[in-house]
């Protein structure tokens, strides 16, 4: 997960951004980070070459031409009577200039402070740029009290390691009141520093172990990188504790042209395009740029996490790259705190699935984020749609926390207020359902207690499941219009969540017939519970019962598998009437009769289908029943009426029956007509 603030810029590792958010991490300055007001090492060795008027022998030139110019100072130097001619000269050569542009070395002293507040930066450059930019960015420190070079460095890990450490020595510079230090110019210089002396090469290693390194200004051919590098990589395998290493280089066209350079060294490169896209220049302005970005987030991280957070959110996800994922992933990763910028900010739901996906939260923790999101606009539909989604996913700990919500909620319209508490009835099928192989084993058992009955048939009840993925209704509603109807805005149905086990489990009741009586009863108060339900969902109207269609024939037939809704229902309680009649007919009729005060026509349903029992009910009970039913019903119930005059007609007295063909003769014509 990498944070980067341009599409030019380096990629900042998160780890990386952790620790420097931690203190953890120091800046080692090369002369790339001077660039602007000195020479690098090859113009260096140029320069001084010219100043006095030398010439490169052979050798010199091999070694120059192979970029390891200590080597070739350090010729030069014993070539001369006077060896202290090349330091004198690269001393006036790196003085520093009139009234210099700073403004590097303010960002890298801005990026280096610990979590005391004390700057800590390391350079092997000679000059004093980084002395004058502290003066700049108003240290309580005095530039000579907090400057240290050559031997006389701070101890690593201790606390008196902090200051701007001049690894290779430092020039004069009069103006802040610092002395000159001997430098680490040449070969032989390097050669004492790094192996015969070796203070250099155990500054660094244990520099390794207690920070982590950021290489800036440096090419990977540079020689204090090769000495540096190759000493780290030999201990890297014996000292696991060495922190990891970083590199910022540039490229002018593909990032590759610095990552290879770095292949072979212990460091993780950090490329970046090093050409100015509006000059055209290589002028490195884009690591600046971005360097003083990550100083400003550093400085103020609560206030930039939540910005650049706000930022990635205010967009839709797919409009997002990978790069801005992971990034938000890594803020959100390490920061619960920006959780309310993600309340206000979030417009696409689809970001939940994201943070879902990576892990940013427990389950148990997305249900209340996601149902907090959900409660700022109640009257949303897309949010409802999102909660819907999201009560399918996470199930009832979601719906609860939109329970608490409502409790607070004022202001909502009567529809709304209905749409929401509907919503809070529902119970989603997350999968398969073990209560169903549960309660069967304790049926089996043989030791079965009231509270079995009641929650095996419970099982048998169809709950309400609330679908934003395919949708029933229209959803082009006028502005400002607020929808009357759930199933306008979701796809609403009755379900079971294992219909397997629900005729298992139907199987099984009816293999209890000294308990048929009580099953029926808890049968019908499960049914009309249900009905309710759907009378409020308006499956049932005075125009339309759903149950017409979902259940197309009260006694068993094939047209009734695979359906869902009350079928089960009606199926246990079909298949149990006959052996509660027999413990207790007359409870039975009782029940019966209030079949048909059950909402919509399946109570009525039932209620024919059980006249058709001559064991409960006569002929012409059946008949007078036929009689009672309104004519939209007689017409309207095509399986159960003719099945009843087919059974129980010729039993009758003659007269009901001829009621009976009547009411056919004389409303047959008006009902077809009508329709």
């Amino acid at each position: 997960m990498t944070l980067r603030f341009s599409k030019d810029g380096p990629e900042l590792p998160g780890e990386l951004v952790d620790s420097l958010l931690d203190g953890e991490v120091v800046f080692l300055c090369g002369t790339g980070v001077s660039a602007r007001h000195m020479p690098d090492f090859r113009l260096l060795v140029d320069r001084t070459y010219e100043s006095l008027a030398m010439q490169m022998t052979e050798s010199e030139r091999r070694a120059y031409e192979q970029e390891r110019y200590e080597e070739v100072l350090g010729s030069l130097s014993r070539r001369l009577s006077d060896p202290d001619a090349v330091t004198d000269v690269v001393s006036g050569l790196l003085a520093v200039p009139n009234d210099p542009d700073l403004g590097p070395q303010r960002t890298i002293l801005r990026l280096s402070r610990a979590l005391d507040n004390r700057i800590t930066v390391v350079t092997t450059n000679f000059d004093t740029l980084l002395e004058r930019a502290s003066v700049e960015i108003d240290l309580d420190v005095p530039p000579a009290k907090m400057s240290f070079a050559g031997q006389a460095l701070p101890a690593p890990g201790s606390s008196t390691f902090y200051g701007i450490v001049h690894m290779h020595g430092r020039l004069e510079d009069q103006k802040i009141e610092i002395e000159k230090t001997p430098l680490v110019l040449t070969s032989a210089n390097y050669g004492d520093a790094y192996m015969r002396s070796g203070w250099a090469s155990r500054f660094l290693f244990d520099l390794a172990r207690c920070k982590t390194i950021v290489l800036v200004g440096y090419s990977a051919s540079d020689a204090p990188v090769r000495y540096f590098l190759n000493v780290l990589e030999a201990d890297r395998a014996r000292f696991p504790d060495l922190k990891p290493v970083f590199a910022l280089d540039g490229y002018e066209n593909d990032p590759n042209e610095a990552t290879e350079l770095w292949g072979t060294l212990a460091v993780e490169p950090l490329p970046y395009c090093k050409v100015n896209a509006d000059t055209g220049k290589d002028d490195h302005s884009p690591l600046w740029r971005d360097l003083e970005a990550l100083a400003d987030f550093v400085e103020q991280p609560d206030l930039s996490r939540q910005e650049r957070v706000r930022a990635i959110l205010e967009n839709p996800v797919r409009q997002s790259d990978t790069h801005a994922r992971q990034e938000l992933a890594w803020l959100l990763g390490r920061h619960r705190n920006l959780r309310s910028v993600v309340l206000n900010t979030v417009t696409d739901p689809e970001w939940f699935d994201f943070f879902l996906d990576e892990e940013l939260w427990p389950p148990d923790e997305s249900a209340g984020v996601i149902a907090a999101w959900v409660a700022r606009d109640f009257i949303d539909r897309d949010r409802l749609r999102c909660a819907c989604t999201w009560q399918r996913r996470l199930g009832r700990p979601f719906t609860e926390k939109i329970k608490q919500h409502l409790l607070h909620e004022e202001g909502l319209t009567e529809d709304w207020t209905r749409i929401w508490r509907i919503f809070c009835l529902a119970e989603p099928i997350l999968g398969h359902n073990l209560d169903y192989y549960r309660i069967r084993r304790r049926i089996k058992s043989g030791v079965i207690l009231d509270s079995d009955l009641r929650a095996a048939v419970n099982l048998l009840k169809p709950v309400l499941d609330l679908d934003a993925r395919v949708l029933s209704g229209h959803l082009e509603e006028k502005d400002g219009e607020e929808p009357e109807k759930l199933r306008n805005i979701v796809r609403v149905r009755m379900s079971i969540s294992d219909q397997h086990g629900a005729t298992k489990l139907v199987e099984l009741l009816h293999t209890l017939p000294d308990r048929a009586l009580r099953i029926l009863e808890l049968a019908t108060q499960e049914l009309q519970s249900a009905l309710e339900l759907e009378v409020e969902l308006e499956m049932i109207t005075d125009e339309h019962d759903i149950n017409d269609f979902t259940v197309p024939s009260i006694e068993k037939h094939a047209q009734n598998r695979h359906r869902e809704d009350v079928n089960y229902l009606v199926r246990v309680i079909v298949e149990t009437l006959s052996k509660a009649a027999e413990s207790n007919r007359e409870h039975v009729r009782r029940v019966v009769a209030g079949w048909q005060r059950l909402p919509g026509r399946i109570g009525l349903r039932l209620r024919l289908h059980a006249m058709r029992n001559s064991d409960i009910f006569d002929a012409d009970e059946a008949m007078e029943a036929l009689l009672s039913v309104s004519e939209r019903d007689f017409w309207m119930i095509r399986r159960e009426v003719p099945l009843l005059m087919q059974d129980r007609a010729a039993a009758a007295s003659a007269g009901l029956v001829s009621q009976v063909e009547s009411r056919i003769l004389e409303t047959a014509d008006s009902h077809y007509d009508g329709l």
